[in-house]
């Protein structure tokens, strides 16, 4: 009985989720395909929207549809230029491409914007790296390494928020136990 309920508020919530959510959790999933048609669905409802621009761009860099990927990335940067991950991907774009100069403007002003520290270092190793001739299959290896280095860096941003919120609730429901003695109401 439980479990047909579960299954029914899944399918119900499952139904009221926005093509942005479903287009996030497909993007997730590694569902690129799939991930592009929510997040085109998303701004059909509501063109311009950032956060969409942002994800169809990472969709549709996923698919090696550059050029589209690029649109998108330009796009969600005419209307927000201190968002990131726009000028991570479109160094990501141009570092494949052999486009240097597009790179390192890219990556400076992702540094600008406050780069977490290692995934920093490895942007400015890159800059360097740049400077010299790079082989195609070289590009392809940095260009996916930095993204890796950039999806590592969130999910540890993320996991440290949640460590954070949860010793934040903790001391919030065991807020006597650790009050000094003299402290404690009798």
């Amino acid at each position: 009985m439980k479990a047909t309920i579960v299954l029914a508020t899944l399918s119900l919530l499952a139904g009221c989720a926005t093509p942005t959510l479903q287009g996030r959790a497909a993007l997730t999933s590694g569902r690129y395909d799939e991930a592009a048609r929510h997040f085109e669905e998303a701004l059909s409802e509501e063109p311009g929207r950032v956060n969409d621009l942002v994800g169809l761009g990472v969709a549709r860099y996923k698919l090696d549809a550059l050029d589209d990927a690029q649109r998108a990335f330009t796009e969600a940067l005419a209307q927000r230029p201190d968002v990131p991950a726009p000028h991570l991907y479109l160094a990501l774009i141009a570092i494949r491409r052999g486009d240097d100069a597009a790179a390192d403007e890219h990556l400076g002003r992702y540094l600008g914007l406050g780069a977490p520290p290692r995934l920093a270092a490895q942007l400015d190793r890159t800059r360097r790296l740049l400077r010299a001739p790079v082989s195609p299959e070289a590009r392809a290896y940095v260009a996916a390494s930095l993204e890796d280095g950039y999806q590592w860096s969130g999910e540890v941003a993320g996991a440290l928020q949640a460590a954070r919120e949860a010793e934040l609730r903790w001391i919030a429901s065991e807020r006597v136990y650790w009050l000094p003695r003299s402290c404690r109401c009798r």
